[in-house]
């Protein structure tokens, strides 16, 4: 048997061990691909909360300085706000759709919603609204107080 020196090509062991360090190296990159998307996903999901809750905390804390008399809804799940022009608009909670509303016309005013309560003491509307745990984010609960002004409660 005639043995060769100076064989080109690898061994069986040299393959084997740079499929292993190949396997290796692409699933820590899909690991870190796969981790960093899931972290944008959940960062995504909670902007959306946040920026939704704070386009609604500003529409009702505007809508109630503006209004001269405001009432609470039975089951404290909305407010009725009248205005000095005699027009009227009510901010009703959903829980059907997880969704507060603005009417007459329907517009919704927040989403992901869980539960909101409005209630009235010491010159002070308080809105308590608690957002659906939705994915990477758990349920959180925010309180807005809003100075009445003076207003009084039909309610």
């Amino acid at each position: 048997m005639k043995r060769l020196h100076n064989s080109k090509g690898f061994s069986i062991a040299e393959l084997l061990i740079a499929l292993g360090l190949s396997s290796l190296v692409i699933t820590i990159v899909f690991m870190v691909y796969f981790s960093g998307a899931k972290a944008w996903s959940r960062a995504e999901n909670q902007v959306e909360v946040q920026q939704n809750l704070r386009v609604a905390m500003n529409t009702l804390s505007a809508e109630v300085r503006k209004a001269d008399h405001f009432a609470i809804e039975t089951g404290k799940r909305g407010i009725v706000l009248t205005y000095q022009d005699g027009s009227s608009k009510t901010y009703r909670f959903h829980p059907a759709s997880g969704e507060i509303r603005m009417y007459p016309s329907g517009t919704t005013v927040a989403m992901h919603i869980m539960d909101c309560r409005f209630s009235y003491s010491n010159h002070l509307i308080t809105i308590e609204i608690t957002t659906k745990a939705i994915e990477g984010i758990g349920e959180r609960d925010y309180t807005l107080s809003i100075n009445a002004r003076g207003k009084e409660s039909d309610g």
